[in-house]
């Protein structure tokens, strides 16, 4: 509760990539271009992409900043961007650095199996549904902290089509129908997703100073071995699963 409480001396400086890495992984779309192997296959899965090729970079990367940037704010962190640099390094104390080292968009496709038992007999049925994972690394450092220097974790996320489906079972023919719509992905929801995404990993990046912090200032034998998370909103403590970042090194 102290760290949380204490939040708004703390100041942060976000720094943001350049550029955005995107890869096509449709490499099925080679056979149906008639696509030589030999020649540059990344450039024409990317051109022959159905969101990445027409993606607005600078948008994604400006949603994603801003809900980042947000959300560490909600916690009552002073923000700071690249263009405060100067401002951010006369600080003299309670500063951090996060820097969004890179971002990386795959475009793939992803199987959804929806399933069910109907009388001890399973059905199902599988979909190949359009999906965007964006992969981030973040660079975490304190002039102050040992422990957080050179700090490096990931994480990632996943949208896709939103399948709808039901199993219709015939009880007079003991036949099995699958009945269902997509919601198909639309390029629009990718900065949405880009927002939220950023909102979620500021959330991540305030949980590891909440545990630094916690590791720092209570002894071994009275550190329990959890991983806690904080929500503003409702000002409790969760234990966490897999929602926080990976750590690369130690």
């Amino acid at each position: 509760m102290d760290f949380a409480s204490n939040s708004s001396s703390k100041n942060i400086m976000v720094i943001s990539p350049d550029y955005i890495f995107k890869t096509s992984l449709k490499t099925y779309l080679l056979d149906s271009l008639k696509i030589d192997n030999s020649l540059n296959t990344d450039s024409v899965l990317l051109a022959n992409s159905r969101y990445l090729s027409n993606l607005d970079d600078s948008l994604f990367l400006a949603n994603y900043i801003l809900g980042f940037s947000k959300s560490l704010s909600a916690f009552g962190f002073n923000v700071y961007d690249q263009d405060q640099s100067g401002l951010f390094l006369a600080l003299d104390s309670n500063t951090y650095q996060i820097n969004i080292a890179q971002i990386e968009i795959e475009e793939t496709l992803y199987t959804y199996r929806d399933e069910t038992d109907i009388y001890d007999n399973y059905f199902y049925h599988d979909h190949n549904l359009n999906a965007i994972y964006v992969n981030s690394w973040f660079e975490l450092s304190n002039p102050e902290s040992i422990e957080l220097s050179q700090k490096v974790f990931f994480t990632t996320d996943l949208i896709t089509d939103i399948p709808d489906g039901v199993f219709d079972y015939d009880i007079f023919s003991g036949k099995v129908k699958y009945m269902y719509n997509i919601d198909s992905l639309e390029q629009n929801m990718l900065y949405s997703f880009a927002y939220r995404i950023g909102t979620e990993y500021a959330k991540y990046a305030f949980d590891y100073l909440l545990n630094q912090d916690l590791n720092k200032k209570l002894p071994p034998h009275q550190r329990s071995s959890r991983y806690w998370r904080y929500d503003v909103n409702n000002h409790i403590f969760y234990p966490a699963t897999d929602d926080k970042f990976m750590p690369l090194n130690n």
